[in-house]
């Protein structure tokens, strides 16, 4: 086995143990994460196959040309301007650049789990007319299923790495960890992994084959990000989020906070105008409203009236209480 191959494959293991030993216990008190049997297995494609294994646990097998895909994306990131600059409040391009990295390969980990602990997996299984048991009262056709199963697990994700920021910059050597600004900096780099991981990921499942855009599965994460900067800001109602009345100074601080990660990370991704229609979907999710300027926009509000359904349907098959904190 070549250095670059057992770099691969160190970094799944690493990515797989960082999901199940940092992060889950974060925000998990079941430890379901020890449930899961991770692996790798010769791919040459963005993918990975889960499935059940002995009882109530998982197999999570990675391909193992996952790492080497992000990192190939990630090498055509716009590394100049704000980039640079923020790049140098973490250590430099280097450090900055394999955060991302560490980080792209923890989300795809992440979003795999994220499909077993939300009951997806269980409930794709009732689903398959071939292993149904016959006892789902309503069940969700399949391609609402795949859809919002998919953007739960994005935003499920998302939302999780980026409240372990702290643990993902320590695993980084040479990233400078202290400093008022740092947070920010860090941010826009787990953003710029987590978005370059997402765009693949939605290469590999076909819109036609009943999968989100990628353009809805970034304003997703984007609102999966208010969710962790402003979870004040939010309430659920009717299996759906809603923005309450907030001040001035709250709105400016959340802004602040998007100007400084976000924006610039999908800049940096070379992918939007944020003054076009997508742009606009973005200044809405972050003002509470709905987003309707673009496709994408228009999509996931339509996805998201089905959203309380999806909920209940999944109820009886999530495998984690994380659910709870993730929708109260």
């Amino acid at each position: 086995m070549g250095e670059e191959d057992l770099e691969t494959l160190t970094l799944i293991r690493v990515a797989g143990e960082f999901v199940t030993y940092v992060l889950f216990p974060g925000i998990d008190e079941t430890a379901f994460a020890e449930r899961i049997d991770w692996r790798h297995r010769e791919s040459a494609g963005l993918d990975a196959i889960i499935s059940p294994w002995r009882k109530d646990r998982y197999r999570i097998a990675i391909g193992t040309a996952v790492p080497d895909l992000i990192l190939s994306r990630l090498q055509a990131v716009n590394v100049e301007g704000e980039t640079a600059a923020r790049a140098e409040r973490l250590g430099g391009i280097e450090p900055a650049m394999t955060l991302a990295w560490f980080a792209g390969v923890a989300f795809f980990a992440t979003h795999e789990a994220c499909h077993a602990a939300a009951g997806h997996v269980a409930y794709q299984k009732a689903l398959n007319p071939e292993t149904s048991t016959g006892d789902l009262p309503r069940p969700l056709d399949l391609a609402t299923f795949r859809l919002l199963s998919e953007l739960e697990a994005d935003g499920a994700a998302a939302a999780s790495l980026l409240s372990a920021d702290y643990e993902l910059m320590r695993t980084i050597e040479g990233l400078s960890s202290d400093g008022d600004d740092r947070a920010d900096s860090a941010m826009m780099f787990i953003v710029i992994g987590v978005f370059a991981t997402l765009e693949l990921l939605a290469s590999e499942g076909p819109v036609e084959d009943g999968y989100p855009t990628p353009e809805t599965r970034y304003l997703n994460v984007v609102a999966a990000v208010f969710r962790h900067v402003a979870p004040h800001l939010l309430l659920l109602k009717s299996g759906d989020y809603v923005r309450r009345e907030a001040s001035g100074e709250e709105v400016q601080n959340v802004a602040n906070r998007f100007r400084h990660s976000v924006l610039p990370a999908l800049a940096a991704l070379n992918h939007f105008d944020v003054t076009a229609p997508f742009g606009e979907d973005i200044a809405a999710l972050l003002g509470g409203a709905i987003p309707n300027k673009s496709e994408a926009g228009r999509d996931l509000a339509r996805y998201s009236r089905n959203r309380a359904r999806f909920m209940r349907a999944l109820s009886g098959f999530r495998e984690t209480r994380m659910w709870d904190d993730f929708n109260d």
